[in-house]
């Protein structure tokens, strides 16, 4: 049986939101996200919880909406770019479900940060982006399910992520 929860996540640009949101649509289940709880709980936008609270508070909240979703009904978790890199959070998601990454290349993380808005194309934040994304990478390859969008549509990506969970399901059943 494909398990009750699917952790989605990917670094800023990934289009991790898009492929959550056609995979809870194959999959008949809602989508939480980490990043609405935080926002709903803080009555605060990411930005303005980041600057008020710094770091360890915004990562404090990160991890208390993290087990919040975990805890709650089935269905497909959008996480956001850095929850997957705590060590705590990393049990809770294997603990509850099973996590998917959207390998996404630093090109099309780029391309899509610059269409979000998050950076400029002349950005000098480029280069801390760069640094950041390879440094991330190495820690969400540990990802259960590790999927390469490679130009191909949200639909097509989360199909594939059905096909590998319904894999993962006849192979424990043959064990």
């Amino acid at each position: 049986m494909i398990p009750d929860r699917i952790f989605v996540f990917g670094y800023v640009g990934s289009k991790a939101d898009s492929v959550a949101e056609a995979l809870a649509e194959r999959l008949d289940r809602p989508v939480f996200s980490v990043e609405k709880v935080m926002e709903s709980g803080s009555r605060m936008s990411l930005q303005e919880l980041y600057r008020k609270e710094g770091d360890n508070g915004y990562r404090q909240r990160e991890r208390r909406a993290l087990v919040s979703i975990a805890t709650g009904p089935p269905g497909v978790m959008l996480l956001g770019a850095g929850t997957f890199l705590d060590r705590g959070n990393q049990r809770t998601i294997a603990h509850a479900g099973i996590a998917a990454y959207v390998d996404a290349t630093l090109e099309e993380c780029l391309g899509g940060a610059i269409e979000l808005g998050v950076l400029r194309s002349d950005d000098e934040a480029s280069e801390r982006f760069t640094a950041q994304y390879e440094m991330r990478r190495e820690e969400y390859l540990g990802a259960e399910i590790v999927v390469e969008p490679m130009g191909r549509d949200a639909g097509d990506i989360a199909d594939e992520i059905v096909q590998r969970l319904e894999d993962r399901v006849w192979e424990e059943k043959l064990s």
